[in-house]
């Protein structure tokens, strides 16, 4: 029977397939030290002539195969993790909204408990620890091409990413009657705010591996003019003390009954996003 013969293109996409494969299940450095070509090789079914004809140098074939991760991983805006808990906050708190104090203790309440959601879902995310782990290694790669090839991939990513975010931002702020803190304003004002929150995130994803309960520990504080006491977990005070350094309440919002029923409307539906 004769035998099939396999291309140099279907020899690539196998070997970086299982590749990518191995990475998710052992981690990723810059030189991928722990992955060895030979494995590859055999786990792809490709005949290691081949193999090693489309990839005389091995940091070249790992250059590539960080190339591929970088090229395939989004980051997911966890939309749903936001607008469910927030919304509960709220409704369940609707006969607090009829004072501005009322009001400012239901924003840090649902801020405080929507950004533990979002959290928790970032950091069980396998996409954001990737790109964690792209944007922590990918300097060390040795061919310039290939590097910047990934740093491109990466910057487009996070701005995906930081757009999404930056809409959910904003739509949130209007129901909340909240703006932004001048000079900003705009969509302009809330991309940066979406960066700033990312860059947040990325710093508190990044020091995950460390270990210790520098960022887990719970303070009791009154927040961001709350005056309710709340656990505060550091992660998630860090991450509440960039989104109000951005936004504060809108003095041109009339706060009539009219306008807290919308308010409820309006996040009653925001709540049921999926």
């Amino acid at each position: 029977m004769p035998t099939t013969r396999i291309n140099d293109r279907e020899t690539e996409r196998k070997m970086l397939d299982v590749a990518v494969s191995l990475i998710h299940q052992q981690g990723i450095s810059a030189e991928l030290d722990d992955l060895a070509f030979e494995q590859i090789v055999q786990e792809a079914g490709v005949p290691r002539d081949s193999a090693y004809r489309r990839w005389p140098k091995l940091h070249e074939f790992y250059g590539e195969v960080l190339l591929e991760l970088a090229s395939g991983t989004t980051l997911p805006v966890t939309e749903s993790a936001i607008a469910e808990p927030a919304g509960a906050i709220v409704l369940d708190r609707i006969e607090h909204l009829g004072t501005a104090q009322g009001r400012r203790n239901v924003v840090v309440e649902m801020f405080r408990v929507a950004i533990g959601a979002d959290y928790d879902s970032i950091v069980a995310s396998p996409e954001w620890n990737t790109f964690a782990a792209l944007v922590a290694c990918h300097q060390g790669i040795a061919d310039d091409g290939i590097r910047d090839a990934v740093a491109a991939e990466l910057a487009a990513t996070e701005d995906r990413y930081v757009l999404a975010r930056a809409r959910v931002y904003a739509q949130l702020s209007a129901i909340l009657g909240y703006r932004l803190v001048p000079p900003l304003a705009g969509p302009d004002g809330f991309e940066l705010m979406s960066r700033a929150a990312g860059a947040a995130i990325m710093g508190l994803v990044a020091k995950i591996g460390l270990g210790g309960p520098a960022y887990e520990s719970p303070r009791y504080l009154r927040a961001f003019g709350s005056t309710d006491v709340a656990e505060w977990k550091p992660s998630v005070y860090i991450m509440a003390s960039t989104i109000f350094s951005f936004i504060e309440p809108d003095p041109r919002t009339r706060w009539s009954r009219a306008r807290v029923e919308d308010l409820v409307m309006a996040i009653a539906q925001f709540a049921s996003r999926k």
